[in-house]
């Protein structure tokens, strides 16, 4: 890390931290195509998000994953697997997420 670099609470610079969650059933619960988009690991890139091999759910799973909704700009942070700390911005209509850091600006 470089001596320019001051070390920060994450906690003062967001106003919320946490993790994501799955829709009961797993895999065999996503949609072809939907209402709600749910970001994987995989769409999780360190270059930036890719839509591509996005899962879908349908309103009422949604509704469960409330707690877990992204923002657009909500940094995303990959916290398991083998894409474990890859980050990138949330884009608009994401539903849920590894994990994720809203910032204050």
């Amino acid at each position: 890390m470089s001596s320019e670099w001051e070390w920060v609470r994450l906690g003062d610079y967001c106003s919320k931290i946490g993790s994501g969650a799955t829709p009961t059933g797993g895999k065999d619960s996503y949609l072809d195509f939907g209402p709600f988009c749910l970001i994987r690991s995989q769409n999780i890139y360190n270059d930036g998000f890719t839509p591509s091999g996005l899962a879908y759910i349908s309103p009422e799973q949604a509704k469960k994953l409330d707690g877990v909704s992204v923002e657009t700009s909500d940094v995303l942070l990959n916290i398991t697997g083998d894409s474990v700390a890859r980050v990138c911005l949330a884009l608009p209509g994401s539903r849920q997420a590894s994990c994720r850091l809203r910032m204050i600006y």
